[in-house]
């Protein structure tokens, strides 16, 4: 039900913190966005978070917190997610040149409720404008 592995960057005081996350559920659509008088396509990407891929995740204070930052990651906004596994990087530019499927996170949807079986987190680079 999750089969899908992604890369996290937490950018902490100019490094990018480096996580490989697994049970993952990914996804990329194609939309159509108003763009002036006209339309452009977009690609939406939603990547839904397991429990399983919820037992490294803290919440942002306790992230900071941590001296080793490897073990664990954190989900804030305009953090980094590649879809699939990708190296170390220095820079957003090391992922823009290549063919990597990434986006940066706009929305955070963190799902504590029923048993923890059902708990999930789900972040998208979407954000929802209703009129």
């Amino acid at each position: 039900m999750f089969p899908h592995t992604i890369t996290i960057f937490n950018l902490v005081k100019d490094t990018y913190y480096r996580k490989i996350v697994t049970d993952v559920f990914a996804t990329t659509k194609k939309v159509i966005s108003p763009e002036g008088k006209g339309e452009k396509y977009m690609s939406v990407h939603d990547v839904i978070f397991s429990d399983i891929a919820m037992k490294d995740y803290l919440d942002v204070d306790s992230y900071k917190k941590l001296e080793d930052k490897s073990n664990n990651y954190t989900l804030r906004n305009d953090d980094i997610v590649v879809v699939g596994e990708f190296e170390e990087i220095t820079d957003l530019l090391d992922i823009q040149k290549t063919n990597a499927d990434y986006f940066l996170i706009k929305t955070i949807s963190i799902n504590n409720y029923g048993s923890e079986e059902l708990q999930s987190i789900e972040v998208t680079d979407w954000i929802s404008r209703h009129i």
